[in-house]
């Protein structure tokens, strides 16, 4: 069994559960701060990776960052993992539980690379194109890439946008190899012989 269908299977549970309870809201908060921390911090990340830390430290280190911060029934789903061996989920988990949540609102997520940070009116004109094309409400995650020189390429599931111009330099540059210099237009209005 894949590595994402796992995954799956705990965001399901996850979010089947938080919906019993009626807390959906709380937990969908709950996966944003935890998908943010593991984001911004390696040693997070490294933490529930690692086969060497016990299973008790993993609880107690889970109950001093979460506890407070956090709903009671995430706390028990990461020590659930963690009882399971099963803590190397919790990054795949809760992408799973984010895709999941934005499947049943209509929404999907456009990750951007652009050559410099994107101002609110470019987010949003680009939102509005990309829900034109898509038909969903649109999540930007816009990252910055030093080496476009400008323009921006966008990922939307396995479609790829590329409005970049460097794309259209290399498009440009393809069409002029192929382009035979006898299709050429005539200049000065001469004709060719």
């Amino acid at each position: 069994m894949s590595q994402r269908t796992v995954a799956r299977r705990y965001a399901t549970a996850l979010y089947e559960e938080a919906d019993r309870l009626g807390v959906v809201d709380s937990i969908d908060a709950d996966i944003a701060l935890l998908r943010s921390s593991l984001a911004d911090s390696d040693e997070l990340h490294r933490f529930f990776q690692s086969p060497v830390i016990s299973d008790e430290k993993k609880h107690s280190v889970i109950d001093a960052l979460f506890t407070d911060r956090t709903h009671e029934l995430t706390v028990r789903f990461l020590k659930l993992l963690v009882s399971k061996d099963r803590e190397d989920m919790v990054s795949p988990m809760a992408k799973q539980y984010q895709a999941l949540r934005d499947e049943q609102r209509g929404i999907v997520e456009a990750r951007v690379k652009a050559a410099y940070n994107l101002s609110d009116d470019d987010r949003s004109a680009l939102r509005s194109a990309l829900k034109q094309t898509t038909g969903k409400d649109v999540r930007l995650v816009v990252d910055v890439d030093n080496s476009l020189i400008g323009g921006v390429v966008v990922r939307i599931g396995d479609r790829v946008f590329d409005g970049s111009v460097q794309n259209k330099l290399e498009s440009l540059r393809e069409r002029f190899r192929t382009s035979r210099i006898g299709d050429a237009p005539a200049q000065n209005g001469s004709q060719p012989a």
